[in-house]
């Protein structure tokens, strides 16, 4: 069983989840866990693993188009140093407000986030219309290629830009920046929206089934990030298979001008949303591939 297998039966089980995050009303709440070696490792500084915590839910509300309100956080560690690094971690985060949580012993270290936000039109991944073009909020590439360079860290001796590169891409694997200010000037924009977390191919798939659609983009059109292309890794997997970029992935009837104009800042169109069900890429099936907690 696979992970999308088991979100289809939480589905079934519990009809009020939302997307990316519920619905409550004008409330948004998500949840998010982080684990020791499966998020992160025993060598990633604390003071990253605590603000990613919170990244990752405001990435969650971002894509629901929320105001960021307050959060709860349980920790669960081995020894009480590592429970006080990330607490102290945490009491310097300014991006929400951290309201209450929980504390406990465990075989290894765990941080679990809810956060609650705020949206009066929140965004759904169930509207993309025929017609609609598709974007992404940024380039893409950066998380998986600071994945690469975490476990296969360059010699000294490496070329200065290469050294750069890799150090640029690590920060934004450890330290993610959520797209919150424009997840909420999406709202009433944009038609429907996700979070890039799982990888383009995989987020792209879970969009256009909400939406009972399909979608077709090009490969010369999203944007990479900046280097990539000299850094030896394999860049078509990075962009399209790589996890946790936490751009917000999202469809709008409105040209990239026009848009990128409404909301302020650069916006990149990758292709469209139609009829015919399934993704494509250069008119061929693009397959998800992207993270899969469960999947072989």
């Amino acid at each position: 069983m696979s992970e999308a297998d088991l979100l289809a039966r939480i589905r079934e089980l519990f009809p009020r989840a939302g997307d990316d995050a519920a619905i409550i009303g004008e409330h948004v709440i998500t949840n998010d866990v982080l684990v020791e070696d499966v998020d992160f490792t025993a060598a990633t500084p604390l003071p990253f693993v605590a603000r990613k915590s919170i990244a990752v839910n405001l990435s969650d509300l971002a894509a629901m188009g929320a105001k960021p309100l307050y959060a709860v956080v349980a920790i669960g560690s081995p020894d009480e140093e590592k429970a006080r690094t990330l607490i102290e971690a945490l009491g310097k985060e300014r991006r929400i407000e951290i309201v209450g949580g929980d504390l406990s012993r465990a075989a290894k270290l765990f941080v679990s986030v809810t956060a609650i936000g705020e949206a009066k039109q929140p965004l759904l991944r169930s509207g993309a219309r025929r017609g609609d073009r598709l974007y992404v909020s940024r380039p893409l590439g950066a998380a998986a290629a600071g994945l690469h360079f975490e476990r296969h860290p360059l010699p000294p001796t490496a070329p200065y830009l290469l050294r750069e590169l890799a150090e640029s891409a690590v920060r934004r694997h450890l330290d993610p920046e959520p797209e919150t200010e424009l997840g909420i000037r999406l709202a009433g924009i944009a038609t429907a929206c996700i979070d890039i977390s799982d990888g383009l191919s995989s987020d792209l798939h879970h969009l256009v089934e909400a939406s009972a659609a399909g979608a077709e983009i090009e490969r010369q059109r999203i944007p990479i990030f900046p280097g990539l292309e000299q850094s030896g890794i394999d860049v078509r997997n990075a962009v399209l298979h790589g996890g946790e970029e936490f751009a917000l992935l999202f469809t709008s009837s409105l040209r990239e001008s026009e848009l990128s104009a409404r909301v302020g800042r650069p916006v990149y169109a990758i292709g469209r949303i139609v009829e015919q069900q399934g993704v494509r890429l250069d008119g061929e099936p693009l397959a998800p591939r992207g993270w899969d907690h469960f999947g072989r």
